[in-house]
Order: structure tokens, then C-alpha cells, then sequence
């Protein structure tokens, strides 16, 4: 099949986006383009233009966004859905509920064209009001829930937690299998081996915006100043370091203890890529025990409080990175037909 893949912002629309990002975070759709191409598919990553028919394509994704967040090609897509309203719908962030209630929001004329969504949009012709109605029955379309929708996530997982939609139209893949897995040897795409690695160091390692949840989730996890060190990453106003996802992974090799704090839709699945690197890094992932026990099958791994490693030895920490991992390759395995078969429900339905 011919396949286009759009959506409602530029890492949406583009291929390979994250080598031009400062932070060169890998989404997704890398593994879902790879995939489906291997499958035997045409795939075109681009934005829409207004007014094009789209009618060489044979199934169009278009990856739904907030339109509160600069996404700039909101109109394009929603002419996309006009054009092919049998059209697979998707999300690439797991705030799912915002993104559809932003949407959603369109509706009120007042809203649909204000300028800071208007503003942010350059692919647009200069009549763009004229197109209000075809942009409200999109809207429609997305509201009716009719739409296979498409989201990246572990298998096990309960996707109602992210989205009250149709069971049946839901479908879910792991990108694993075809996703540009970073591993702590791999720096900026040439490899390193390094014949006396340095002793992993006791810290615990959180990379994202620390929030009020996240502040109460980490205070229940026991890190504090009886602890061990807190190093912490992303956010420059407070101090910390930003760095590229290949050196994140790097990093998570050299430290014993990561942090990956929960959200609302913790035992949905919601796939991430940071399980599967620490496992790689050979250091133990703490998170939301809801969550853990979709990646690891067992309630002792998933449970994992930071308190309960700070006094471990060297051995003992070794040996639970080492469960962990072999447990997450044993119940998601890097296999290729099964994304294949993920995306084929999908296509098929």
C-alpha cells in the first residue's frame, strides 16, 4: 500500500525529525515507518497541503496534537481527516486527554481561527476561514470515535486508562523491535568499548521537569538526604544538564539507580523508551508499580522502592538489573513479526 503518515505539528510531519532536535529524543514513528516499509509498504512522512486530494494514498495515519502547543499544521490535518475520513488516527504523547479536549475545543468559532493558533501555522492559504466547515466535520469525525486509533505501547496494557474510546478500535504496538535503540556503547552512531569501565556510582539519575506529582512520588520513594545523591537533568533553569538521548544512555550506564516517575495512566502500557536502554545499561529502573508489572511480570521487580536498594552491595544491585532485563526481553522481545503483526490488525481492520 501507499501509506501517509502526517500530523499536527513538525515532528509529526517530518522523517527522522529528532536529528535535527536539540535533545535528539527517537519518537515512535521511526519504528513505525521502518516497520511498515519492511512490511512492503510506500510510506510518506509530510505535512498536508489544503486543498490536495490525497487520494494516492491508500490509508493515511495523522498523528492528533493540542493545538495550544504551537503545533502549526493543525488545519492540515484536520483537512487530511476531511479528505480521508476512513483515515488511521494516533497519538504520540501521553497526554491523550488534553490533546482531544484542545481538539475538541475547535468547535467554538471563536476558537477555531483565534491567533494563537492561526498565528502558528505557515502551510496555509490566505482564505483559510472558508474552510471552517470542512474543519468542524473533521472535528466531528474525531469526536464520533469511529476511527481506528493507533498507539505505541508495551502489550498487557490497558489502554482505556489513556483514552475512553471503542475497544475495538483501539490497537497498540511495541516499536521496539524496529526502533533505534540506543545502548550505552552507541555515541553519535560509532561505537566504543571501553576495557576497564569505571565502577557504577551510587545515585539515583531523573531526567525530566520535576512536578508537584513528581515531587510527592519521589518523596514516597524514600530519595532524600539520607540517600543516595539525587542527580538530576533537563531543566536549565534549575542548574541541571540537558543532554542529547545518546548520552542519557551513556549515563545510565554509569549510574546504579533510575527513576522513572508514574502518571495517571500507569498500567496502560504507554510506551516508553527508557525501560528498555536501562536494561540495556545494566542499571535497576524504580517506577510505578503498575507500570513495572506490564514491563517485568513480577511483583518483586515492579515494586521496587529506592530505599529499598540504597543498601545493597555490588552483587545484590547487579543481580536485580540483571532480573529486570531478562525479564523485559523475555516478555517483549525484540521481535520484528510480531510489530508486524501489531500493525496489520490495524491496517486490516
Amino acid at each position: 500500500m501507499n501509506i501517509l503518515i502526517t500530523g499536527m505539528n513538525k515532528l509529526q510531519c517530518t522523517r527522522d525529525f529528532y536529528e535535527s532536535q536539540q535533545l535528539k529524543v527517537v519518537p515512535s514513528h521511526y519504528s513505525l515507518i521502518r516497520c511498515l516499509e519492511d512490511m512492503g509498504h510506500t510510506v510518506t512522512q509530510r505535512p498536508v497541503e489544503i486543498g490536495e486530494t490525497l487520494d494516492e494514498y491508500d490509508e493515511v495515519i495523522v498523528f492528533i496534537h493540542n493545538p495550544s502547543g504551537f503545533a502549526g499544521y493543525v488545519y492540515n490535518a484536520l483537512w487530511a481527516i476531511s479528505q480521508k475520513p476512513d483515515c488511521i488516527l494516533a497519538f504520540d504523547d501521553w497526554q491523550v486527554d488534553s490533546i482531544y479536549s484542545g481538539l475538541l475545543a475547535l468547535e467554538d468559532p471563536d476558537k477555531m481561527f483565534r491567533p494563537y493558533v492561526k498565528d502558528s501555522h505557515v502551510l496555509i492559504p490566505d482564505n483559510i476561514e472558508s474552510y471552517e466547515k470542512v474543519f468542524d466535520a473533521a472535528i466531528d469525525l474525531i469526536e464520533s470515535k469511529k476511527n481506528r486509533m493507533l498507539i505505541s505501547a508495551f502489550s498487557g496494557g490497558d489502554l482505556s486508562l489513556l483514552i475512553d474510546y471503542p475497544k475495538e478500535l483501539l490497537f497498540a504496538y511495541n516499536p521496539n523491535p524496529y526502533h533505534l535503540n540506543r545502548q550505552p556503547q552507541e555515541m553519535g552512531g560509532t561505537l566504543f568499548f571501553d576495557e576497564t569501565p569505571a565502577p557504577k556510582e551510587f545515585v539515583f539519575n531523573f531526567a525530566g521537569l520535576v512536578q508537584d506529582k513528581t515531587k510527592k512520588w519521589l518523596k514516597a520513594q524514600g530519595v532524600d538526604k539520607h540517600s543516595w545523591p539525587l542527580k538530576q537533568y533537563g531543566s536549565r533553569k534549575d542548574g541541571q544538564d540537558r543532554v542529547t538521548e545518546d548520552v542519557m544512555v551513556t549515563i545510565y550506564s554509569q549510574q546504579w539507580g533510575i527513576l522513572m516517575p508514574g502518571y495517571f495512566h500507569a498500567g496502560s502500557g504507554w510506551w516508553r523508551a527508557r525501560p528498555l536502554q536501562v536494561a540495556d545499561a545494566g542499571s535497576i529502573l524504580i517506577g510505578e508499580p503498575k507500570e513495572m508489572m506490564l514491563y517485568y511480570g513480577d511483583e518483586q521487580l515492579a515494586n521496587i522502592k529506592a530505599q529499598d536498594i540504597v543498601s545493597l552491595s555490588d552483587k545484590f544491585l547487579k543481580d536485580i538489573a540483571a532480573s529486570q532485563k531478562e525479564a523485559i526481553y523475555r516478555l517483549h522481545p525484540l521481535d520484528k513479526e510480531v510489530q508486524k503483526a501489531e500493525l496489520n490488525a490495524c491496517l486490516k481492520s
